[in-house]
């Protein structure tokens, strides 16, 4: 008789994804090898490879653990007792710091939006991490559609084509503003000055350009600054910011 497994299968899985950011972490999602992950989860190779069957897989199991937390977070922020608009602006204003689960979060994500890593990775995987990056949308379309229906936010012909309108363009803005930040944060690094991510200031050009945008639609109540502050402080309370 061959001996029970010494894990379950969802508990290999969590050796396996925590050995594997120990091994990202000590040195990149480069050079990570999958005999360091064995190493490091204590387990044989072919344990690893009944779960990931490539490094690819491994930057995908990861980027399902992100996108998971994160839409934790962004239920969360979207649950606080703030107007529609604020919580938008509240999820611009959160502190990276505090909201990346590992030190390559950001990196991570744009792995996962590769061409060549889609390609490689396992059916598996790739439907994980999609239906997880799925759930981040469907929380803020249901954030808005509410909203809708609450009679908050007026809308005319085509209500949902206006609420993906809107979420696209919020997004667009807040990833857009963190892809020049994160640019301005390589040439730092290359300059021996970098400095940790800041949360986005209250006064900044994207706070400011995230309002008009907004303001655009016909909200019962517009966002303005003294909104802005008010999720400023109430992220504060929640130690998101």
């Amino acid at each position: 008789m061959a001996p029970a497994p010494k894990f379950s299968p969802r508990e290999q899985e969590e050796i396996i994804l925590n050995a594997a950011i120990k091994c990202v972490e000590q040195t990149s999602l480069l050079d990570f090898t999958m005999s360091a992950i064995a190493k490091e989860a204590e387990l044989s190779m072919g344990s690893i490879y009944k779960l990931v069957q490539c490094k690819e897989d491994i930057i995908f199991a990861l980027a399902h653990r992100v996108y998971s937390h994160y839409s934790n977070i962004f239920e969360q922020v979207l649950a606080l007792d703030l107007t529609t608009p604020e919580k938008i602006m509240a999820i611009t204003l959160l502190n990276p710091k505090k909201i990346e689960p590992y030190s390559f979060s950001s990196h991570l994500e744009s792995f996962a939006a590769n061409e060549l890593v889609i390609n490689k990775a396992s059916p598996l995987w790739t439907e994980r991490m999609l239906a997880a990056n799925e759930r981040c949308e469907q929380v803020f379309f249901d954030c808005m559609n509410n909203a809708a229906v609450s009679g908050e936010l007026t809308l005319n012909d085509n209500a949902e084509q206006t609420i993906e309108e809107i979420n696209l363009g919020c997004w667009a803005l807040t990833v857009g503003y963190h892809h020049v930040d994160r640019v301005t944060q390589i040439r730092q690094i290359s300059e021996g000055t970098d400095s940790l991510k800041e949360p986005v200031a209250t006064d900044s050009h994207i706070v400011n350009s995230l309002m008009r945008l907004l303001n655009s639609y016909q909200w019962q109540t517009p966002i303005d600054h003294a909104g802005v502050e008010k999720a400023a402080a109430m992220l504060v309370e929640c130690g998101l910011r």
